[in-house]
């Protein structure tokens, strides 16, 4: 063998030493399962350089002091050196799948982990939820009633006391209606057809002996309202009847929003907070149930929340029961009126349907 060939082969054995040394330090981290078919072709690569080291050593024996016996020196140590590499690599292979193993399992695991998660969030949130109050929550330092306010009827400024005086008794805390349910209309809305004869029959049902009255308030923010008071009074009383009943009132109309507002409504939608804690009015048809023996708010209602849903809740105060729980469908018709207040035809929106005054 011609020593001018000797340095590719020398390179190339040095070569792979180096690689070996290399990557042995991130063996454990990056080294997949899959590589096993190299490492097994390095050891293969080692004894392919014994054999021709030794392939060397029959041609140039008894030559030990030559270059060529320096050589076959080097290939004999370098084929050793490999051989224990690939010995060392295939011993790190169990580790190595193990590796791999241990790395699927973290994966799954961070899955497993993150829906748990995910499920303790929404059960939180639920919780919560349930723990938050289905009956208003107010100014608790406003120690003022309904009953300190007044509301324009056919033009004339009229005691709340007045309004809900019902079938006539003297309305103070003994003889005046035990519920009573205040609800901002709009004779135009869509709902209007649904809502005006249920809150009718409500009055039918539970104001017969002025227990219960409805005072409801038209108004020209939001959806525009075009009548005139007394217009809106000559409608309703044609259309539905509502007005007949003594328990059923109607006020003129009135701003519900913004600098310009009413007093009385100003103060009811303060004292009589939704569930997530906003006062302002955001549609028409929103419902506030107050107490007639406390003058104070006790439940309020989003704008398609049913009144004839509401019944259970009248009757408990009626009856002088503690207010039963909110049904059903009272926190999501509350949820889809937070979606809707952005977005619906009939939504109060500053600026579009309410200016300030």
């Amino acid at each position: 063998m011609k020593l001018t060939t000797m340095p590719a082969k020398v390179l190339f054995a040095a070569g792979m030493l180096v690689a070996i040394s290399a990557l042995a330090p991130a063996a454990h981290a990056f080294v997949p399962v899959r590589s096993v078919p190299s490492v097994r072709a390095m050891a293969t690569a080692a004894s392919t350089l014994r054999l021709a080291g030794g392939d060397d050593c029959s041609e140039m024996e008894g030559e030990s002091s030559s270059p060529t016996s320096v050589r076959r020196e080097f290939l004999s140590n370098s084929a050793a050196a490999l051989s224990t590499a690939a010995a060392v690599a295939l011993s790190a292979l169990p580790v190595l799948a193990d590796d791999g193993e241990e790395t699927e399992s973290v994966a799954t695991r961070a899955a497993r982990l993150s829906r748990t998660m995910e499920a303790d969030e929404l059960k939180a949130a639920q919780e919560k939820e349930a723990r938050s109050p289905t009956t208003v929550t107010g100014m608790p330092s406003d120690t003022r009633t309904v009953y300190d306010f007044d509301l324009p009827v056919a033009g004339v400024k009229t005691p709340i006391r007045d309004i809900v005086r019902g079938t006539g008794k003297a309305a103070d805390e003994a003889d005046g209606p035990r519920a009573i349910l205040f609800v901002n209309i709009k004779q135009d809305d869509v709902l209007a057809r649904k809502n005006i004869p249920e809150l009718i029959a409500l009055a039918s049902k539970f104001g017969r002996d002025g227990a219960f009255s409805i005072v409801c308030s038209p108004t020209d923010q939001g959806y525009y309202e075009p009548d005139t008071s007394q217009l809106i009074r000559l409608k309703l009383a044609d259309e539905y009847g509502y007005g007949i009943n003594p328990s059923t009132a109607l006020s003129d109309k009135v701003q519900l929003l913004g600098t310009g507002s009413h007093p009385f409504w100003r103060y009811l939608q303060g004292t009589g907070r939704a569930p997530d804690g906003l006062g302002r009015i955001r549609g028409n048809f929103e419902k506030f149930l107050v107490d007639g023996r406390t003058g104070r708010a006790v439940r309020r209602y989003p704008r398609k929340y049913d009144p004839d849903d509401i019944a259970d809740d009248i009757r408990a105060l009626v009856e002088g029961r503690p207010l039963p729980p909110a049904g059903s469908q009272w926190r999501e018709k509350w949820r889809a009126a937070a979606i809707e207040a952005e977005s619906d035809t009939y939504r109060f929106q500053k600026g579009l349907n309410v200016f300030d005054q």
